[in-house]
């Protein structure tokens, strides 16, 4: 669903994230009827056309792939986040642990070893 004029420049801020992958598909599909067309208008043989279909088939896999993998980086970007906070979490309960609970200093070094390893 392209709501923008053909050949008016798109800002991909305004755009969700379906409707830049359908504009993606799009001009994917104009790049390979573009190339179809200089194939046949180069007078190129049918098995020639074939392998150049296969080829731009090809192209379309990596494109996927790329996709694919800039949200698997986005996904592992955010649970890194997450883990960060829960990790800040713990040493700030530990820290109010040790600030709160009477005794030796030995027992909170032995608790914040636990808490460290835990975290690793």
């Amino acid at each position: 669903m392209n709501y923008n004029m053909p050949g008016q420049p798109v800002n991909s801020q305004q755009l969700t994230y379906e409707q830049f992958q359908e504009q993606v598909r799009q001009r994917q599909e104009q790049e390979q009827q573009r190339a179809k067309d200089a194939l046949r208008s180069a007078g190129l043989d049918p098995k020639s056309q074939h392998i150049q279909a296969i080829v731009q088939s090809l192209y379309g896999v990596e494109n996927e792939l790329k996709l694919a993998e800039n949200q698997l980086q986005m996904q592992m970007d955010a649970q890194k986040r997450q883990i960060q906070q829960i990790q800040q979490k713990i040493q700030q309960a530990m820290a109010q642990v040790q600030g709160t609970v009477p005794g030796s200093m030995q027992s909170g070094a032995n608790t914040q070893t636990m808490a460290q390893n835990y975290m690793q």
